[in-house]
């Protein structure tokens, strides 16, 4: 999601260090001095890699780039150099070398200052008091937070009112948060209501979720419902979350299950963990989308990382033993055990209750030449029966036809049944796809094919690790027609893409 950035009008907040030691000269012209510094920068040295990406925003030693000055702040950040923090926060607060954004410079200030920038607490106190509106949100976030001070509620909204009243709608937006976790709801939703008609995404959100649930204003869910779809439909994900209810439940918005997960998956994607957990539910039990436990077993397993660990034990507890998706998870640990008998066992009864997953996970099991029945004709017949609907089971010939394992090889028909998964929405067949055309494996290398596969299995929040990589190649090299974007590109490795179904099935 791209974050709102509110244009206030002050003076930049210089996080940067002072660079005067040498005169303006390119890096072929430098002296001893700056080869020196460019080479421990590029070996790894955190403060050298700060100094250099001071080179690059001011065009002293070179010339000015700001997404270079980005790149070099973000690898000395990362090693966890607090000027650098401050410096990339200023790039986000600037719009230089990024696209602006205000709540991501508040956040990276926040940060820097956190872990010890003190002198850049100090200058933002002074600006806040020669009224800078920006420097007044940063300082009263820092006293909220108790970051590099003590918390102090009472002075957090002082600086917050102060710079509210002045149209900062980053303030407004603080100081409306701030009453509601007092439990001020009323002169939260005021202020809500001041930062969505400034435009404040937030706010938005916020205004649609008050008036929904009746907090701090009569209750208007047809009204809090238009607030959320607006913050929805511009990328807000905890608004995907309440319109994809809103949808399921109707409230607020005529009943549309189908609609209801299209809003589940995209707030999923974007990590939001009710949704994970929502869209997990609507795929075990058949609302709004058909029943498919591989995905109901993936979004549990997303959804427990993000706290519904509980929930999740309670369903187990509360199921009847013998239940199908029970049966199917305990077949899912068998198998990664390698206790194949067992994992048969509850297959075949996940099969007979009617789930065409039991048939293609027993395919997959006498496909498996560590499995001393193995029997690679009998379970590529299985898969095939079972592909006549199931994506994975499409997935999985596929796989199959490229390397010739029991069939003739064909890449032809590798390639038309990784394409029928990916239609069908499975992400592991997205990211194969992809790879095939990245590669050109098969088929003529395809870039555009590729990024568009990349970008679908992204949107679902279920990339793959190579995949990922793959993907900010394209972002990194401009491949695809995509437009050159090396931040995109970083973002998208900085994710984690740990698989956490192992853990789901501990809970078993």
């Amino acid at each position: 999601m791209k974050k709102l950035f509110i244009a206030i009008g002050v003076a930049v907040v210089t996080a940067i260090t002072p660079f005067n030691l040498f005169a303006q000269q390119t890096i072929e012209e430098a002296t001893d001095s700056i080869k020196h510094i460019l080479v421990q920068a590029k070996a790894g040295d955190a403060e050298a890699q700060n100094e250099v990406g001071g080179w690059y925003y001011r065009g002293r030693h070179v010339k000015q780039n700001y997404e270079e000055a980005l790149q070099w702040w973000a690898k000395s950040a990362r090693q966890g150099n607090i000027y650098a923090i401050g410096n990339m926060a200023l790039c986000y607060q600037t719009g230089h070398g990024i696209e602006a954004d205000s709540v991501k410079a508040l956040a990276l200030y926040g940060k820097s200052i956190e872990k010890g920038n003190s002198v850049l607490f100090d200058q933002n106190v002074k600006l806040a008091d020669n009224g800078n509106l920006f420097s007044n949100v940063l300082v009263a976030l820092c006293y909220q937070k108790g970051l590099g001070v003590e918390k102090e509620i009472n002075k957090a909204v002082t600086f917050f009112a102060r710079a509210a009243k002045n149209n900062s709608v980053d303030a407004q937006r603080e100081l409306a948060l701030a009453y509601l976790n007092g439990r001020k709801p009323a002169e939260a939703f005021k202020w809500f209501k001041v930062g969505a008609d400034n435009g404040d995404l937030s706010c938005i959100f916020y205004c649609g979720k008050l008036l929904l649930e009746g907090m701090g204003v009569q209750q208007d869910k047809k009204g809090g419902a238009n607030y959320l779809l607006e913050a929805a439909n511009a990328g807000f994900p905890q608004a995907m979350y309440y319109v994809g209810s809103c949808y399921m439940d109707g409230n607020g918005l005529v009943r549309n299950p189908e609609q209801g997960i299209t809003w589940y998956q995209s707030a999923a994607g974007k990590g939001v963990g009710k949704a994970q957990w929502a869209l997990a539910n609507c795929y075990l039990h058949g609302k709004g989308v058909v029943v498919n436990y591989d995905q109901a077993m993936y979004w549990f397993a997303e959804s427990v990382v993000k706290g519904h660990k509980r929930a999740f034990r309670r369903l187990v507890s509360d199921s009847i033993p013998d239940s199908p998706f029970i049966a199917y998870l305990r077949g899912m640990k068998a198998y990664a055990a390698k206790d194949f008998e067992e994992a048969l066992k509850q297959f075949k009864s996940v099969e007979k209750a009617k789930n065409v997953e039991g048939k293609t996970m027993q395919g997959v099991i006498l496909c498996n030449s560590a499995y001393e029945k193995y029997n690679l004709k009998k379970g590529i017949k299985l898969l095939s029966s079972a592909a006549e609907s199931n994506p994975q089971a499409m997935y999985l010939l596929a796989g199959l036809y490229e390397a010739g394992k029991g069939v003739e090889k064909n890449m032809a028909t590798s390639l038309s049944f990784f394409t029928r998964s990916a239609e069908a929405g499975y992400a592991p067949a997205e990211c194969a796809l992809a790879d095939i055309y990245y590669e050109g494996r098969g088929t003529e290398q395809d870039y555009s094919m590729a990024v568009k596969w990349y970008s679908k299995a992204d949107e679902q929040g279920q990339l793959n690790k190579n995949a990922a990589e793959r993907y900010a190649s394209c972002y990194e090299n401009g491949w695809g027609g995509l437009e050159m974007d090396k931040s995109r590109a970083e973002s998208i490795r900085e994710k984690d893409y740990s698989n956490h179904i192992a853990g789901l099935l501990e809970n078993i």
